[in-house]
């Protein structure tokens, strides 16, 4: 499927499987890790307008896009041991991490358990943020399958029209995201709740960090607001208006507060 212009594309063999990853621009690295059913085409809008300042990296998750899928290997620990595997492979040098979602969450346990490798760190609404998920493990990994089942059992209009009609994605990125599902193994399942909640990685966090996050309730606010002062240099922000996908839902605010973080804390060291 075309790129947009000044994107390439490329794989690395890290941590055991063929990692596919997408790169556009140059200068401080951005790596982008991608949520549940998605790929790394997901950041294509959002990298391209970086790459004017960056060299933005995304990558496909093992069992999505291009990536490897084997049978296991679906737990957190493992996908840090791939993102990590994918920065060293791909020379990265202080890279800001950026996740979504279960992106999110990989981001954010990597800078905890690796932090001289992350300059700095930005969580879009990440996966179980805090508490409990309240479902079982078997029934979330079913949900899971039959998602990927109903959703395959659609042609790409079919997907379109249903997720992203309402939105003001391009035409070409819509198709994109319609059709990352056609790629997803169904091994995917396995990731379901295998990780703590991403609070807890928060006080082994030490480089700069924002948290964007879907509009809330002002219960909900205050918990997540509580739950970000254990951050050593970190802020959280709730964008109104927006769900899961924060910087699809409320691009220009979200892109004011990425480009305001990376200018204060991350270009300038501070």
């Amino acid at each position: 499927m075309t790129l947009p212009d000044g994107w390439s594309t490329g794989t690395v063999r890290a941590n055991g499987i063929q990692i596919h990853y997408y790169e556009a621009g140059h200068g401080q690295p951005i790596l982008a890790a991608h949520g549940m059913y998605d790929d790394g085409r997901r950041w294509l809008p959002l990298g391209s307008d970086l790459a004017a300042e960056h060299r933005v990296v995304a990558y496909d998750a093992r069992g999505h896009g291009q990536s490897d899928a084997p049978e296991t290997g679906y737990d957190l620990d493992t996908r840090v041991e791939d993102l990590v595997g994918l920065a060293d492979a791909l020379g990265l040098t202080d890279p800001l991490l950026l996740g979504h979602s279960m992106g999110g969450a990989t981001a954010a346990w990597t800078a905890a358990r690796q932090p001289e490798l992350p300059r700095g760190l930005v969580l879009e609404d990440p996966a179980r943020f805090h508490g409990s998920p309240g479902t079982d493990l078997e029934k979330a990994r079913e949900i899971t399958r039959e998602r990927l089942r109903e959703s395959k059992a659609r042609s790409i209009e079919e997907r379109i029209e249903a997720e992203f009609d309402d939105t003001d994605l391009a035409e070409a990125q819509r198709r994109r995201l319609a059709a990352s599902v056609e790629e997803c193994s169904p091994h995917i399942a396995n990731i379901a709740q295998q990780h703590p909640p991403v609070t807890d990685a928060f006080d082994d966090i030490s480089c700069p960090t924002l948290v964007l996050k879907r509009d809330a309730e002002v219960s909900d606010r205050v918990a997540d607001l509580d739950a970000a002062d254990q951050l050593a240099d970190g802020r959280l922000v709730h964008i109104p208006g927006a769900g899961h996908y924060v910087f699809r839902d409320a691009s220009d605010a979200t892109n004011t507060e990425l480009r305001t973080f990376l200018r204060r804390k991350v270009e300038s060291g501070s």
